[in-house]
């Protein structure tokens, strides 16, 4: 059975989904969504008081309060004001980067771990593990490509893997 959620209003006007059992809690503080990099990604945010400074603190940091050196990420990047706790990925910065969709600019395939090479015609899958790269194969498209990097970070990074979103029709 699905768990129940709420919108939690933001005192900046979004609208933030959080899970019922939470927002009698959430309520009590001021939670403002900030905007971050160059792709301008939402973080939700309050401001914690300790003695006469105060500290910035993320609502997934808030909710799921993770060992030191591991943050509280929503897992659904494109939109990310989505803080219900089965959307909430606990991880440290190197596993979140294999999360991460593939940076779009300026190269040969819009899918993460794939890469077109101009002399074969050919779309070659690689993927990367411990500095060791394990080479997928040569496919003749590149959804076919994108699929095989799927499976392999599926395999070697389990359920925080990356995987690229294909389209039906490719």
């Amino acid at each position: 059975m699905a768990k129940t959620w709420k919108f939690l209003l933001a005192k900046t006007g979004e609208k933030i989904k959080v899970d019922a059992e939470d927002y009698e809690n959430l309520i009590q503080r001021s939670w403002r969504v900030i905007y971050r990099g160059k792709e301008k990604k939402p973080l939700v945010v309050t401001s914690l008081r300790q003695g006469t400074s105060s500290r910035t603190m993320s609502l997934g940091q808030y909710l799921m309060n993770p060992k030191k050196g591991k943050m509280a990420y929503p897992r659904v990047w494109s939109e990310g004001l989505d803080y219900r706790k089965e959307n909430i990925v606990i991880c440290s910065m190197k596993e979140r980067q294999r999360m991460l969709p593939k940076r779009a600019d300026k190269t040969s395939s819009k899918y993460r771990g794939v890469s077109y090479i101009r002399s074969k015609k050919i779309w070659r899958a690689r993927i990367e593990k411990n500095n060791k790269a394990y080479f997928l194969g040569d496919f003749e498209a590149e959804s076919l490509a994108a699929r095989a990097y799927n499976k392999a970070a599926k395999d070697l990074f389990g359920d925080l893997a990356f995987q690229n979103n294909i389209d039906k029709k490719s």
